[in-house]
């Protein structure tokens, strides 16, 4: 696909509105920004905003976790969901799980690609990361919720990666992907699971589609690497491996035995 059909492409609101469940959403768009979540958090601050998208074709200061600097060029899509929930203890806990399987049906609805989902929040193609999600719950001064940001970043034809991820980090390889379309689809399904959040079907959905279950594992604990079989996500979300003892994980790096997944 030329580069014509790739910028008819580009992300524009008014094309992204009408496909919404809801028009009960603040759409906003950037061919660049520096990073949608921490705009996102900023307009939060200003109680500017509810719910709302904010995508972006290109970030220059995109943000993972830890800290990390997240790969953000124009081969991207790079979209944060802002809400305000009624129960802010599930949503806090599940919108990282919800997170991960909207996107993983928002992916195979507008492609037909299958992704895995890597405990906890990256969605794999061939061995390879090509999405990654980070969500955060900025308070007020009062320590008061101001809301739930999902970010998530997801490398759509991107080629050429920085020599630090260039083993690791992969893409849809779909030039010719509406991010507009994918826009829309990510937020129909995530404003359908930020519904339904204690669902039994959350759960079962993203365990479904885990490739680490079952699959041996290892991970740092308490500074030394220690393997076992993942042998379950449970109703928290914590990862479940089976070693010299029972391991509940609750965040951290994991990657399967013999091959790095990080």
């Amino acid at each position: 696909m030329n580069e014509e059909n790739i910028r008819g492409n580009a992300l524009n609101r008014e094309r992204i509105i009408p496909l919404l469940d809801s028009q009960d959403i603040d759409v906003f768009t950037w061919s660049i920004t520096g990073s949608t979540n921490d705009t996102a958090r900023e307009m939060l601050k200003q109680g500017s905003i509810r719910t709302a998208v904010l995508a972006a074709e290109e970030q220059t200061a995109g943000r993972g976790r830890k800290g990390h600097t997240f790969f953000s060029p124009s081969s991207g899509l790079y979209y944060s969901l802002v809400l305000k929930p009624e129960d802010e203890n599930d949503a806090i806990a599940r919108m990282t799980i919800a997170a991960a399987v909207s996107l993983h049906e928002a992916i195979m609805q507008c492609t037909g690609i299958e992704c895995d989902i890597k405990w906890v929040n990256d969605l794999y193609l061939n061995g390879r990361k090509i999405a990654g999600i980070l969500c955060e719950a900025p308070r007020g001064t009062d320590g008061s919720l101001l809301g739930i940001i999902t970010g998530i970043g997801i490398n759509i034809h991107t080629e050429e990666f920085p020599e630090e991820i260039r083993n690791t980090a992969g893409s849809l390889n779909r030039p010719e992907l509406d991010k507009n379309v994918l826009t829309a689809a990510l937020t129909n399904r995530l404003m359908y699971w930020s519904r339904h959040l204690c669902d039994p079907r959350l759960l079962s959905a993203y365990k479904a589609h885990s490739f680490l279950l079952g699959k041996q594992v290892s991970f740092l604990h308490n500074g030394a690497e220690i393997s076992g079989t993942a042998v379950d996500i449970n109703d928290d979300g914590n990862l479940v491996v089976e070693a010299d003892r029972t391991y509940v994980l609750s965040s951290g790096e994991v990657s399967l035995c013999g091959w790095n997944a990080e």
